[in-house]
């Protein structure tokens, strides 16, 4: 049986009329800050990922915003990454640039729930969030969260990360960041076919697990979100991964995700344009 987070994605992956139409998920990393360090997480480590006070501004929000239009983009956008976002004391207001997307379906803020009041999601939710996703890493505090929503058209999805009730998908993040060690793993990934995960200072990474930043493939200020999605570098990823070869690509080299979980009809749309 899916999760609700499950549930959300698959619904949020679904159609494709066109190439440029696979990219279903936009994810912005607005902060390098986060107050927890968790044992699966590199920032566990101070020497190996420290909180850093880099944070993305309007004016690549802003950028991000007139491409999405041009595009007339209609899926996700989520602000989740390295950090945590409800500490960028802008916050609502990148919400609301990216409201102005009238063609958005979801804008999703991803966090660990700390610093959340009946106040911060009733700003939140004015400022035109409609998902708010909480992981919960010490226990369930389904229901609080629940009093936290109430009254607000807002969508929360629990996401249960404690020992009891574990429903978060581990990957090797800190020996991805090291880049000590490849792993022998042949299996293809979805990611790069309908997601584009973007930095705090406008750069692409080929996916949120890149920790170590290997992968630029691209910056926002520099080109529009279409011509990178549709570009070489990209492309090149989706040819090896399409493949199962991840040992031709790095961090993919590193990673051992489940890809598959959605994307499918993504990747058919590429596979059968370039013949993959």
């Amino acid at each position: 049986m899916q999760s609700k987070i499950e549930q959300l994605r698959e619904t949020q992956t679904t159609g494709v009329t066109n190439l440029a139409d696979t990219l279903k998920m936009i994810e912005i990393n607005p902060i390098e800050i986060c107050n927890r360090k968790c044992e699966f997480c590199p920032r566990v480590d101070d020497d190996l990922y420290p909180n850093k006070s880099l944070k993305i501004n309007l004016e690549t929000i802003e950028k991000i915003k007139q491409d999405l239009i041009e595009m007339k983009f209609n899926g996700r956008v989520g602000f989740v990454g390295f950090g945590e976002p409800t500490l960028h004391k802008q916050l609502c207001e990148l919400i609301k640039t990216i409201r102005e997307v009238q063609s958005v379906k979801w804008i999703e803020v991803n966090t660990n729930g700390d610093f959340l009041t009946k106040e911060t999601v009733k700003n939140l939710y004015d400022a035109g969030c409609t998902t708010l996703t909480v992981s919960m890493y010490d226990k369930d505090i389904t229901q609080t969260l629940e009093q936290l929503v109430q009254g607000l058209d807002i969508e929360l999805v629990p996401r249960h990360c404690y020992s009891e009730n574990f429903e978060l998908k581990l990957v090797n993040r800190i020996d991805i960041i090291k880049k000590e060690k490849q792993l022998d793993i042949n299996r293809h990934c979805y990611l790069p076919f309908y997601k584009m995960f973007i930095d705090w200072n406008g750069d692409v990474l080929v996916c949120s697990e890149d920790w170590g930043r290997e992968s630029n493939v691209g910056n926002v200020l520099k080109s529009s979100i279409k011509d990178i999605w549709l570009g070489s570098k990209l492309l090149e990823y989706r040819k090896q991964l399409s493949q199962g070869k991840r040992s031709n690509c790095s961090p993919c080299n590193k990673c051992n995700i489940n890809g598959t979980l959605f994307g499918k009809k993504q990747a058919q749309r590429f596979i059968q344009e370039y013949a993959l």
